[in-house]
């Protein structure tokens, strides 16, 4: 295609001059994507990554390197908006191709998006729940109608649906036991290891850590794992008596990485008011070994 601007030749008279429509272009790298299977991603503008000049009508599309479509839950519009709801069995790592048309030509940049684990207990996740959700993206994609969601309405809620919902919301407080006082002011903490997806702050008698975005896509279970032992080695640093509360697996990481610097230095840190189960030493007895072949953390 090409444009037309009008310039005068001095006397009163114009001509059109024709210029090429420009391709499009990229204007900055398409940064990789971590998300994770059964949770809501996007939307992921494309647009602020791979533009058109004005006047002209952009197409996009993706594909994996490979030539198969993206993985199923996911879509690209026409419009440059990738979203979707990664589907059970997605998990790895996919580089995935845009691709932008206009009447120019076209441009193509590449990223990787990479799937990880769901965080939901995946025997306890109903196979009508992940057919429900790729006949929902399906239709949204295709402009069909809505699926029938009355079976969804009157589902019942399992212990699974709930368990979903403390991982998401998963956060630990470990208490200076001794320390009398109620918790004061907020005072940010950075602590080595812990993940940028929580938020860890010292209020003098307890250390909190909690997510930072509720609903991100990014945040993983093993973010909250991260940051259970990191904030275990602090409390260790400080030499406190401790008590611990919060989502099970955040305190059972404290726990486990409170034990193993306390073997490291032969002096343990007294623990109140938990009895550490039989899986809760199984991850002990693994993580010691493994610990033994680390630099001590501290």
């Amino acid at each position: 295609m090409l444009l037309k601007d009008s310039v005068s030749d001095g006397n009163n008279t114009e001509a059109k001059v024709k210029h090429p429509m420009q391709a499009p272009i990229i204007v900055k790298p398409i940064p990789n994507q971590i998300i994770n299977e059964q949770a809501a991603y996007g939307p992921f503008e494309l647009k602020n990554f791979i533009q058109s000049p004005p006047g002209s009508t952009s197409r996009f599309s993706a594909a994996l390197d490979d030539g198969q479509s993206l993985p199923k839950g996911m879509i690209c519009t026409q419009d440059g908006v990738l979203t979707g709801i990664p589907a059970r069995g997605t998990q790895g790592n996919h580089e995935v191709i845009i691709t932008v048309e206009n009447e120019g030509g076209a441009v193509q940049a590449k990223f990787i998006l990479t799937i990880k684990p769901s965080l939901a207990n995946a025997e306890g996740v109903s196979e009508y729940a992940d057919e429900l959700k790729a006949e929902i993206w399906q239709a949204l994609d295709q402009n069909l109608p809505a699926p029938d969601l009355a079976e969804l309405y009157n589902r019942a809620v399992t212990p699974e649906d709930v368990y979903y919902l403390l991982e998401r919301w998963a956060s630990l407080i470990v208490w200076d036991a001794f320390n009398l006082d109620p918790p004061g002011e907020s005072h940010p903490l950075k602590l080595d290891g812990a993940s940028p997806h929580f938020n860890v702050v010292d209020r003098g008698c307890c250390i909190v850590a909690s997510p930072k975005d509720l609903f991100s896509h990014e945040r993983t279970l093993e973010d909250a794992l991260q940051t259970g032992r990191a904030v275990g080695r602090e409390v260790y640093k400080r030499n406190w008596v401790i008590e611990l509360a919060g989502f099970e697996k955040m305190v059972r990481a404290t726990w486990v990485e409170i034990q193993i610097v306390g073997d490291k230095h032969n002096k343990p840190l007294e623990v109140l008011n938990f009895t550490p189960t039989s899986k809760e030493l199984r991850v002990y007895d693994k993580e010691a070994i493994s610990s033994k072949l680390k630099p001590d953390p501290l």
